[in-house]
């Protein structure tokens, strides 16, 4: 085997077997459905059934398709309903126009989404409210504690909960010449 091989051999041989790409140059309108990842970078236009595997819409790629799918990645554009049993993820540079159907949804900044959402909790990855992780945690108070204890010459003040305003920093001391702007 020669040493010097070109990058498109290097690259061809590093793709596992069990990932079919569609090229860029390909169009096909119909129904797919199969037992492998899909990477797609051509035109695809009909339903796509790949419920235990992965699909990559590259960048350039076009479907306009129902997908049923594990997970999903999109950078390029989509347009169709997506329903996933796993992670739907929308990079920068995509764009997906239709309904979405999945516990884990990753909209990055810049994308172009139009669409419903619905996170289905029903799905094999998403939390139940039992196990209390779908739920935000209790909003801290931010306001200044009822009351605080501050120690003054071997004494405990209690500060009362307004804030205690210093009557020195607010007022300017008269000896101060007013400052003058140019």
């Amino acid at each position: 085997m020669p040493k010097n091989k070109d990058k498109k051999n290097m690259i061809e041989e590093n793709i596992p077997r069990n990932i079919a790409r569609f090229g860029s140059s390909l169009f096909l309108k119909g129904e797919l459905s199969g037992e492998e990842d899909f990477v797609i970078e051509g035109k695809f236009q009909g339903k796509i059934n790949l419920e235990n595997h992965n699909i990559l819409v590259e960048h350039g790629g076009k479907v306009e398709a129902d997908i049923h799918v594990k997970n999903i990645t999109i950078n390029g554009n989509v347009k169709g309903n997506i329903y996933a049993s796993g992670k739907v993820f929308i990079s920068k540079d995509g764009q997906m126009k239709g309904d979405i159907n999945a516990p884990i949804i990753s909209i990055m900044d810049g994308a172009q989404f139009k669409g419903g959402i619905r996170m289905d909790q029903d799905a094999e990855y998403a939390s139940h409210p039992e196990e209390g992780t779908d739920t935000l945690p209790p909003k801290e108070e931010t306001g200044p504690p009822p009351l605080e204890s501050q120690e003054e010459e071997g004494e405990k003040v209690a500060l009362p909960k307004e804030e205690t305003k210093n009557p020195e920093k607010e007022e300017e001391p008269d000896d101060k010449p007013p400052i003058k702007s140019n």
